[in-house]
């Protein structure tokens, strides 16, 4: 072979990897998290079998009576009159009073479910050791060998858990539980019937009853309608994961994978970084290549470039012990007041990662921006200059819509950089699992929040191999795997129609 083919065969051969090296990647996540849909839809069936989810059903609803507490200590701490403290101690008594029969009976229900959830998990371990010494055998080629494994595998042999004996003591108190929630629900309006009018707190309390109210009876009303033979459709365990709002690991209870909440953080994040970064990025690209001086060029663009070199977790050091401090000071400023959000109560909030991912975004956007404008055929200058148009008609009418489409995909691309970056949202945004309060309005930026890559480098490491929790994880990263590709993808199609109108 010649230079030349040696050469064209070597660039070949490197593309050839990393084409492979991607398969691979695809491959591996798609092996690891595969399994993960039929496993949860076994720990499911499992959770409705044993009752757990006939408790939920009754416990989720009455946890919100905590909240009704909370705001009726407020409401007698901000109490003027001592015969107002009184009534309203007297009320927060009657709340506490009036939910303990329901949750006696309710707890009793709960532990018999526990035990029947570990009797299942007790049975599936060992069930799954004795296929494994099943599989042993038949894989044995020495028959003693095969023999003791066999035997072995007799040995470990239990039955199966009777989901139906052990569900029967449950339901034989199910109408027990509906008619002490009833009567729970009586006692909650008589009593914030009869509060006085004092204050705000009060006027909370009395607002809130009726909804509270009006989950209890739901949950009655869904009590009666429970089935624990239904099975779990593969449909719902899509819809649970896809569409669950809690994300919930290493419970005694169970373990529930939700991925909306660390998808509403990442998005809300990726958003307010290239809302952030790009006005930046591409009016100093546009600067740079069309009005600044050789000079100038030679200072922007390195100091510019530099910032790529900057480790994400150095970013994420400046992150917690400046940005932060420096967001949460300014939000305390009484001219600020206004602002939505301020002051804020968390110095590790989704604005704070906006910030530090906006700027680390930056020379990405920067860089492409720019070569986005270079392409622009000189042929559009030169027109535009022998029709007597002015520098900067030139460079907004003419260069800057010519190289959109080049500037646009720089943006996308600036989004793929942010919704891949980890170390920074893991160390300035809170990590707390929860979607976001929107009704807070666009205050809703100076809440804490987790993200997709956080949620995979926090728990990865601390879970076992093959477990429902680990395979969750990998279907997070299949996700966002997904998500880069969609983002490079559009990416690209903007770049080609761009490319077709300079051809």
């Amino acid at each position: 072979m010649d230079p030349q083919q040696v050469i064209k065969y070597f660039f070949g051969s490197n593309a050839s990897t990393a084409v492979i090296v991607l398969v691979l990647i695809m491959v591996f996540l798609l092996r690891e998290g595969i399994d993960f849909l039929p496993t949860y839809r076994h720990e499911l069936e499992t959770y409705r079998q044993a009752g757990l989810e006939l408790c939920d059903i009754a416990d989720r609803p009455l946890k919100a009576q905590q909240e009704l507490t909370s705001i009726l200590r407020r409401a007698k701490a901000a109490a003027g009159d001592a015969a107002v403290k009184e009534a309203l101690g007297d009320a927060e008594d009657t709340f506490d009073t009036a939910i303990e029969p329901a949750t006696e009976v309710l707890d009793e229900l709960k532990e018999h479910a526990q035990e029947t959830k570990e009797l299942a998990v007790e049975f599936h371990t060992l069930e799954s050791s004795r296929q494994q010494l099943l599989a042993g055998a038949a894989k044995a080629k020495d028959p003693a060998e095969k023999a003791d494994l066999l035997k072995e595998a007799e040995a470990s042999k239990v039955d199966p858990v009777n989901f139906g004996e052990r569900i029967a003591p449950l339901l034989e108190r199910r109408e027990e539980l509906v008619t002490k929630l009833n009567e729970y629900v009586i006692a909650l309006e008589t009593a914030a019937a009869t509060l006085p009018n004092d204050n705000q707190f009060v006027e909370e309390v009395r607002a809130a009853v009726p909804r509270h109210g009006k989950d209890i009876k739901t949950a009655a009303e869904n009590l009666k309608a429970w089935q624990w033979e239904k099975p779990v459709s593969m449909f719902r365990v899509i819809g649970a994961f896809f569409f669950g709002r809690q994300w919930i690991t290493n419970s005694s209870w169970q373990d529930f994978y939700g991925f909306v909440p660390l998808l509403t953080g990442s998005v809300v994040i990726a958003l307010i970084a290239i809302l952030l970064a790009t006005p930046i990025s591409v009016t100093a690209a546009i600067y740079t290549n069309q009005f600044a001086s050789d000079r100038e060029k030679e200072m922007i663009k390195p100091v510019i470039e530099f910032i790529q070199a900057i480790p994400s977790v150095v970013l994420g050091f400046i992150g917690i012990s400046l940005v932060g401090n420096l967001i949460k000071d300014v939000s305390e400023w009484g001219i600020l007041q206004w602002v939505p959000g301020f002051p804020i109560q968390e110095r590790l909030n989704m604005f704070n990662a906006g910030c530090l991912l906006a700027f680390m975004a930056v020379p990405t956007m920067f860089s492409l921006s720019e070569d986005a404008l270079n392409n622009v055929p000189r042929a559009y200058i030169d027109a535009s200059d022998a029709l007597g148009a002015t520098k900067l008609q030139t460079v907004f009418r003419v260069i800057v819509p010519a190289g959109i489409s080049g500037i646009l995909s720089a943006i996308l691309l600036g989004l793929g950089r942010v919704i891949g970056e980890t170390m920074v949202v893991l160390l300035v945004a809170g990590n707390r699992i929860a979607i976001p309060d929107f009704s807070a309005g666009p205050g809703v930026i100076f809440q804490p929040a987790h993200t997709l890559t956080g949620i995979i480098a926090q728990e990865l490491g601390e879970v076992s191999r093959g477990s429902s929790h680990w395979q969750a994880l990998f279907m997070v990263g299949i996700v966002l795997f997904a998500i880069s590709l969609l983002v490079n993808w559009c990416a690209r199609t903007v770049a080609r129609r761009f490319e077709s109108h300079k051809a």
